[in-house]
């Protein structure tokens, strides 16, 4: 008899129902063991999508200066309560189930079920005296959205798989929400379920953290960043954490060349702007942000999304049959070097031509030889990049004329900051070019997989 402990973990991120196999049978998988697998995913599959709607709730404002998760966090009898009522809720639709034995679950819940939640917890166990019951009436204002909508994740145990990968009919084709035609032929063949899902969970992290990234740098005033605002507090900081992983999944996309997996995640500029304000209101005590300025900036916010994505690849042991070009590009796509996301500049000079007697003309020349020379000190500045501790970007363009073509188009893209292009008051004329590194990364990752080159 099947053995099945009634714990879930987080592997990397994706949930995962244990079972035990000191009791399985060996040789082809049985049915009754193929049945416990899809049981186990789907369960696996609810407490994602619970654990996701949970702190997409948590961040839903109640009025301009409080959240969710500020009422429920005066209190642990709320907490549990909250707890209780998403876990007694029911799925959209059927689970689907996968062909490499994952598993889909959706689930939904109406703003107006959550303010009618809300206000029962309210009236049954609330204490305290800044959240007054009426307050949860604003909430439709407050939050644009009317429904809340996860897709949660799952997969069992590996042992409780086919090592084959079940052929279940076309209908089964459209229960993969995100990975279809080429790509699902690629990913089928060559990653596990569990892989597939731990990659995606890698890049929802890489998203999560690229998306911190870009919200800390949004200006609140000429001088101040959400950065400079959210560094003066540490329960503001720890806000900003919670607030981010609350963030919404737009998309996922998988690539159907090589393992890698982008994730969109994004949240409204209003929602942060709305939380500052109320992070403000508490725990602020400088004086370069007044709560005005929040106020003002909510009302042209309007809808503006800020996203990001992320990408992931699924962990080595994960791979089946995949061939060594397949291997090597995935252990080089999840061993990215720190420069892969960041952006670089260079800053180029020039003389101006003092004999010209068109100054406009001159000044304009002196302008686009500063331009190129800032290319010239970035293009020496990628050269230098190292891809691992023996190899650099310069090594790996030698490799191929294919690749050095690739490298003087992706070098190409280099952009003029704007703003950057001034005289120097001694005549000299200055530049400023910069350039995003994550898709040189990805050039990189390309070629090695096409030509099935060996990086060192």
């Amino acid at each position: 008899m099947l053995k099945t402990k009634r714990v879930w973990i987080g592997l990397a991120g994706v949930a995962v129902l244990i079972a035990s196999s000191a009791s399985l049978p060996a040789g082809p998988v049985s049915a009754k063991r193929k049945a416990q697998a899809k049981l186990l995913a789907a369960r696996a599959a609810r407490v994602d999508a619970i654990r996701k709607l949970a702190e997409r709730i948590r961040g839903l404002t109640i009025t301009s200066e409080t959240t969710v998760k500020d009422f429920v966090a005066e209190s642990d009898t709320i907490q549990t309560a909250l707890m209780a009522w998403l876990n007694g809720m029911k799925e959209v639709g059927k689970p689907k189930h996968m062909e490499d034995g994952t598993c889909e679950v959706t689930m939904e819940v109406k703003m107006a079920q959550i303010i009618t939640t809300l206000k029962t917890f309210h009236k049954s166990y609330y204490k305290g005296n800044k959240v007054r019951h009426v307050d949860f009436d604003k909430m439709t204002v407050t939050n644009k959205v009317k429904i809340l909508r996860e897709t949660g994740m799952g997969a069992p145990r590996l042992e409780l798989l086919d090592p084959e990968p079940v052929a279940i009919g076309e209908s089964a084709l459209a229960s993969f929400t995100y990975l279809r035609g080429p790509a699902k032929a690629f990913w089928m063949a060559n990653v596990t379920g569990q892989g597939r899902l731990m990659a995606v969970r890698a890049a929802r992290v890489d998203g999560l953290r690229r998306l911190g990234e870009r919200i800390g740098g949004v200006f609140i005033n000429a001088t101040t960043t959400v950065r400079d605002f959210v560094a003066e507090s540490d329960q503001t900081d720890t806000s900003m954490t919670a607030f981010i992983r609350g963030a919404k999944e737009k998309s996922i996309l998988y690539h159907d060349q090589e393992l890698i997996v982008e994730v969109k995640m994004a949240v409204t500029l209003r929602e942060l702007l709305v939380t500052l304000k109320t992070w403000g209101a508490k725990h602020y005590r400088g004086n370069r942000v007044k709560t005005t300025q929040f106020e003002q900036l909510i009302v042209r916010a309007k809808d503006t999304v800020i996203s990001e994505t992320g990408m992931g690849v699924p962990p080595e042991k994960y791979l089946k049959k995949a061939t060594v070009r397949v291997r090597q590009t995935a252990v080089l796509a999840r061993g990215a070097p720190g420069w892969a996301t960041q952006t670089v500049r260079a800053t180029g000079h020039s003389a101006v031509d003092a004999a010209n007697a068109n100054a406009a003309q001159a000044k304009l020349m002196a302008y686009r030889a500063a331009e190129l020379d800032a290319r010239r000190k970035l293009a020496e500045r990628l050269n230098g990049l190292m891809i691992t501790s023996s190899t650099s970007v310069a090594d790996f363009v030698a490799m191929n004329d294919e690749i050095q073509t690739s490298m003087l188009t992706f070098q190409q893209g280099g952009r003029v900051v704007p703003n950057s292009q001034k005289l120097l008051p001694d005549g000299t004329a200055q530049a400023v070019v910069e350039i995003e590194l994550e898709p040189l990364w990805r050039t990189v990752i390309y070629w090695q997989r096409k030509l099935n080159l060996t990086i060192r």
